[in-house]
């Protein structure tokens, strides 16, 4: 569905992007990582034919971005990170304002202002005016209007940004939705990284207008060297047992925590019974010991170091 070969984008002095490659499936959810400033935007806003490369290749659904942006206008819905509104309108007429703006005639336009406001839960503050909503149901509304004119493809810059628990849960499973029963394409950016990890099937890792990493969720967690580790509460002294376990040769690093260690094994390790001997040799009793898996967190503290273009 999206393919973007080689793209480089520069403003003045900034290099934003440079010859990134990406390939997204159609009916995917493709997340985008990375620290601020690491090209993210720039390559939605690419995709949405708001910046124009400066070289490269960009297609989405086989049309070229560069040589048809109208035609791709029809087929992408943005959403940007900041909520523009108009504060005095009523949420129903704002969006019936917009389905005007994207080409709705009518019946149809009524129909889809219906159908957007059910399907984001809008329904009961469709009389509510923008500028008193919520963060939350500003956030829902902006996503209302990019889903008006139906778009095959969505691109979300940071949707759950500044939303309390409650509004992102409620933004992530309406963004299952779309993808699971509506088969939307869906790329997004965000630094919630649990979000991404629940929802995307694939992830690129961005840094300094490069991509530094792509694949499976799970793929990446597994190669974030560290990333695996085991969480121990020793009896006794927890300073003495961490001494006695950093030099032990199956253990890379050893993290005091008041009352816990956690321990980072060598590259080598696989499973618990290194870790297991490791004790016994240590001379070290466990209350208790358990396993963490590796997260997105994992994955981008492993594989960034905070550059910026």
């Amino acid at each position: 569905m999206i393919q973007i070969q080689g793209l480089h984008k520069r403003f003045g002095p900034t290099v934003a992007v440079r010859g990134i490659d990406l390939e997204v499936a159609q009916g995917e959810c493709f997340g985008l990582i990375g620290p601020n400033g690491a090209g993210k935007t720039t390559t939605l806003k690419t995709l949405a034919t708001l910046v124009k490369p400066d070289s490269g290749k960009v297609t989405i659904n086989g049309v070229a971005v560069e040589r048809d942006p109208r035609k791709v206008r029809r087929i992408v819905g943005y959403m940007p990170d900041i909520f523009q509104s108009y504060g005095d309108l009523k949420v129903v007429h704002y969006l019936d304002y917009y389905a005007g703006l994207v080409g709705l005639r009518r019946q149809e336009r009524v129909r889809q202002v219906e159908e957007v406001l059910e399907l984001t839960d809008l329904q009961p503050k469709r009389e509510a005016l923008v500028g008193g909503l919520s963060r939350g149901v500003k956030q829902r509304l902006c996503l209302a209007k990019t889903l008006l004119h139906d778009p095959l493809v969505l691109l979300l810059d940071e949707p759950a940004s500044g939303l309390d628990p409650r509004a992102r849960i409620e933004i992530r499973v309406l963004l299952q939705v779309l993808k699971r029963d509506m088969g939307k394409t869906i790329v997004i950016s965000s630094h919630i990284l649990e979000d991404l990890e629940e929802i995307c099937e694939r992830v690129a890792v961005y840094e300094a207008g490069k991509v530094v990493a792509t694949g499976a969720v799970a793929d990446l967690k597994e190669k974030a060297r560290g990333a695996h580790r085991y969480v121990i509460e020793p009896r006794g002294d927890v300073a003495a047992a961490a001494e006695r376990l950093a030099s032990c040769a199956q253990i890379e690093s050893v993290h005091r925590d008041q009352h816990r260690l956690t321990l980072v094994p060598t590259p080598e390790v696989v499973d618990e019974a290194p870790i297991l001997r490791a004790l016994l040799e240590a001379d070290v009793r466990v209350r208790s010991l358990r396993e963490e898996s590796p997260d997105l967190h994992d994955v981008f503290l492993e594989l960034t170091r905070g550059e910026v273009s």
